[in-house]
């Protein structure tokens, strides 16, 4: 039901239980008129949450050969959302309090043996900045679920070879629409 029909029912509503002498008297009404201000009815989908992503086949001779794999391409999903939050700018702030600076680009560090940082990319395969809000699209899907892309590569240390061994890293993520 769009607004208007919405208010002109509330407003219907309201007046059926008045007594009718208001009316014929001149008396003035009162119309109570109460709602909640939201910036948007998306959300993270559930399988984002707490999202795993598994770097798989990486040989280490060909990260400290090449200096870093292949990117492995990850999506973040956001639905529920409504008409009304249609092409409104999305934007992801990425934080870690585990970063280097190599260059001009910031890396993840890594927990394992083997050494080795994260690079993490948008859908057109640039790094991240991290710490600050990054447009990545609009929101373009109502009801049904939208995903946004990434990627993850994983690149040898700064100072020396990457081993072999397991290795893990955390990074979290914010949504904003405006």
């Amino acid at each position: 039901m769009n607004k208007l029909a919405r208010l002109i029912y509330g407003l219907t509503a309201s007046f059926v239980f008045l007594p009718l002498n208001s009316f014929a008297i001149g008396n003035f009404l009162e119309v109570q008129f109460s709602g909640e201000l939201l910036s948007t009815q998306c959300q993270v989908s559930a399988t984002s949450i707490n999202k795993k992503i598994t770097l798989q086949n990486i040989r280490w001779q060909y990260i400290n050969e090449h200096g870093s794999s292949a990117i492995t391409p990850f999506t973040i999903e956001i639905e529920k959302c409504v008409q009304s939050d249609l092409n409104k700018i999305v934007k992801f702030t990425w934080e870690s309090s585990n970063l280097v600076t190599i260059g001009n680009d910031k890396f993840l560090k890594t927990q394992g043996p083997s050494g080795v940082l994260l690079g993490l990319v948008d859908g057109d395969e640039l790094p991240l900045t991290w710490s600050q809000a990054m447009k990545i699209g609009k929101v373009t899907t109502v009801k049904g679920e939208q995903q946004f892309n990434f990627g993850v590569y994983v690149r040898k240390p700064a100072v020396g070879d990457a081993k072999v061994g397991e290795f893990t890293g955390t990074a979290t993520f914010k949504v904003e629409y405006e």
